[in-house]
């Protein structure tokens, strides 16, 4: 069942309230009962059934007297647990009828007084109490106890509180372990540091609601009139899965969608959706629940400075700056840079991981599994684990303050020699992580000057593991934002905007823009080429892509002439064998092929295919599109048994490492789906036809030149 407030009220227990007296000999009212009416009657406590069944386990069966902690994030429902706990112990226990005693530990005389008047209960004598042996006493009076007893101990925000006359890691604090095989002792607490508790403590995370529970929980709270279990999931999402927060937007939207119309105003939001959306606007602030746990994220700073982390805020803050995913922090994370930066002077690798594993332990962050890399090889060692920040506590710590040096971190982690080529499918289990970051930074709304162009640099790279990946109009949209933000700072003759220019024309000639392509690559040919020679190597790239496009625009002699030019000086600079060289003469393969000079352009595919198998092995893209090419001739020719087997051979590699939906896994199928025509299977080749036009249609566009070929071949099937 949901607690409602984070503590609880009376069930059947063994205890009441009573008067203790205190070491000023005051008399203090003090109650030892759990607070059960915060446990909702009907509503069901979500997705913590594994660590529930876990810490009752210890109950019900023989405990084995460490202390047991629930640790998590403020609002995680650590306190809704403990009831749980307490409750169910209560129900499956009529007979035994166990003693159960539940102190607050949020400050130290209370929970002194409290050991004292459980102290008490168990018969620790009174000469103890009043003389100080009362802590020893008491645990070796509940350690021979015969009868089930349960202690929680709840809200302990430092535990050096419960360091007592002792050390609470030591065993010899205020609570400690003990050998009672029918008792259990539960400590809820946001601190989940090992060194905090020692060996004596099991810790058990109480992280946030995670999917359909989060979600399910929400509709709890709201009712029917909210929305849908997909819009719930949404929001809960964006809350982070905090039980808290869930209940505090499930409650408001319940609340308004029970007034009456004339008291509800325009902007308040009434379904999931809406209150999602508002949550991101500035009006919307109020409805955030971030602020009702920032008093607590201050207290956890406070401690951790306390603590000497002396980086933990300023970390903090930076992490928060990043986009709202999981943060290589391996990758980026560089002390080179922040060392040099305001509140990181002097930080080495060892106080930036002690420092990070501190906020872990106080769930301020997490640490956590990489997400597993759609396609592509895995991550290298060492950048496995990334970090996440909640999404309420990224809501109360981000600000503006270190938006350049997390441009500067950025920029630096895209370069090639950090994360790799984008292009290469090697790298791309890097990417996935970079990207969303990279490509984030652009999406701040007034980005200062300062940051601009290390943005721009990262989401340069960014948006090229994009176009690799298939995604070319998000790659274009991302390219044209930076040739303006470099056209405005750098001026449009700068190498780096040409750069930009290039990027942005081979995106535009992806989605089919032909002409504007070749307007944008002749302009680069032609910067190039003036401030830098005929045959710079960035000028003869520009005019390989001229080329390319030239190609695909059916001017075929026009492309001819620029791309023999290139493969000329490409052989003669770099040689025969080289990367660039083997491109230029691809592409003036296909010019033969489409002139109609197929045994040439077999020759020169097949030459290209294996050169690029000892370069780059037999998966790389470029090696398959060689093949692929290579397929299409003997098509051409008229050899269709030989073309079906090395279609499938392609498709094969590029469905496993580019994936089903890239448009040159669909290329292929397109192929093999004509060579299945020609070779009389009609019913196969309208199967494998209509999903390219369907895929082709969903990346490209309906009126793409690729979709609309799809589309006119599966017209052309016979019925």
């Amino acid at each position: 069942m949901v607690a409602q407030h984070g503590a609880v009220a009376a069930g059947r227990l063994e205890v009441g309230q009573m008067v203790v007296a205190t070491a000023d000999a005051r008399a203090r009212a003090l109650t030892l009962a759990p607070p059960m009416c915060y446990r909702h009657p009907v509503l069901p406590l979500r997705g913590r059934d594994v660590l529930l069944n876990c810490v009752l386990d210890q109950y019900c069966r023989r405990s084995d007297g460490r202390l047991h902690v629930l640790h998590g994030l403020s609002g995680s429902g650590k306190t809704a647990l403990a009831l749980e706990i307490v409750h169910t112990v209560q129900k499956r226990a009529v007979q035994t009828q166990p003693r159960v005693w539940w102190l607050d530990a949020r400050r130290a005389t209370p929970l002194q007084d409290g050991l004292s008047a459980v102290a008490q209960r168990v018969g620790v004598a009174g000469n103890l109490l009043e003389f100080g042996g009362i802590v020893d006493a008491l645990w070796h009076r509940l350690s021979r106890a015969p009868w089930p007893w349960l202690l929680v101990i709840d809200g302990v925000d430092d535990p050096c509180l419960l360091d007592g006359p002792g050390v609470l890691a030591a065993g010899t604090g205020w609570i400690r372990p003990h050998s009672c095989p029918y008792g259990l002792v539960l400590v809820t607490t946001r601190d989940g540091s090992p060194d905090s508790w020692g060996f004596g403590a099991v810790l058990h995370p109480v992280p946030p609601l995670q999917g359909v529970d989060a979600a399910r929980m929400l509709l709890d709270h709201a009712g029917p009139d909210a929305g849908t279990l997909k819009g719930a999931e949404h929001l809960a999402h964006r809350l982070g899965g905090l039980p808290l927060a869930l209940r505090m937007a499930g409650v408001y939207l319940a609340e308004v969608n029970g007034m009456p119309d004339a008291f509800r105003e325009p902007d308040m939001p009434a379904d999931f959706e809406a209150f999602r959306q508002a949550l991101d606007q500035p009006s919307g602030q109020d409805l955030n629940p971030a602020q009702v746990i920032s008093d607590t994220w201050h207290l956890a700073l406070d401690l951790l400075h306390r603590r000497g982390f002396r980086y933990a805020a300023t970390l903090l803050e930076l992490l928060s700056g990043f986009a709202d995913a999981p943060v290589p922090h391996t990758l980026v994370l560089r002390t080179s840079i922040l060392r040099s930066s305001p509140g990181f002077e002097g930080i080495d690798g060892r106080a930036l991981w002690r420092t990070l594993s501190a906020l872990a332990a106080l769930s301020l962050i997490n640490l956590s599994p990489a997400p597993a890399p759609a396609g592509g090889q895995g991550l290298p060692q060492g950048s496995r684990e990334c970090v996440r920040v909640h999404p309420l506590i990224r809501d109360i710590s981000r600000t503006t303050r270190h938006l350049l040096l997390v441009a500067e971190l950025l920029k630096e982690a895209c370069a090639i020699e950090h994360a790799g080529k984008p292009e290469e499918p090697g790298a791309w289990a890097v990417w996935s992580l970079l990207a969303p970051h990279a490509l984030g930074l652009l999406e701040v709304d007034d980005l200062p000057d300062s940051c601009r162009l290390p943005a721009a640099e990262a989401a340069e790279m960014a948006a090229r593991f994009l176009q690799a990946r298939g995604l070319y109009r998000q790659a274009g949209s991302v390219f044209e934002t930076v040739v303006g933000l470099r056209m405005g700072l750098l001026g449009a003759e700068h190498p780096e905007t040409l750069t930009a220019q290039h990027n942005l024309a081979a995106a535009l000639h992806d989605i089919g823009e032909l002409g504007q392509a070749e307007s944008l690559y002749r302009r680069v040919w032609e910067g190039r080429r003036d401030a830098q020679g005929e045959e710079f190597t960035h000028a003869l790239t520009a005019r390989h892509e001229l080329g390319r496009v030239l190609h695909d625009r059916g001017r075929l002699e026009e492309a001819q002439q620029h791309l023999s030019r290139v493969l000329e000086a490409r052989r003669r600079l770099h040689g025969p064998h080289h990367g660039h060289t083997l491109s230029a003469q691809h592409e003036l393969a296909r010019v033969l092929h489409d002139l109609g000079y197929l045994q040439e352009a077999g020759t020169e595919y097949r030459l290209v295919f294996e050169a690029r198998r000892v370069l780059l092995g037999d998966e790389h893209p470029r090696t398959l599109t060689a093949l692929h090419n290579l397929a299409c001739v003997r098509h051409d020719v008229g050899e269709l048994a030989e073309a079906h087997v090395q279609f499938e051979r392609v498709l094969a590699v590029r469905s496993r490492v580019l994936g089903g939906s890239h448009p040159q896994t669909l290329r292929t199928v397109f192929r093999l789906g004509c060579v299945l025509r020609d070779r009389g299977d009609t019913t196969q080749a309208r199967v494998l036809l209509t999903r390219v036009r369907e895929g082709l249609e969903a990346v490209l566009g309906a009126q793409h030149v690729q979709t609309l070929r799809a589309a006119r071949s599966l017209e052309e099937l016979a019925p």
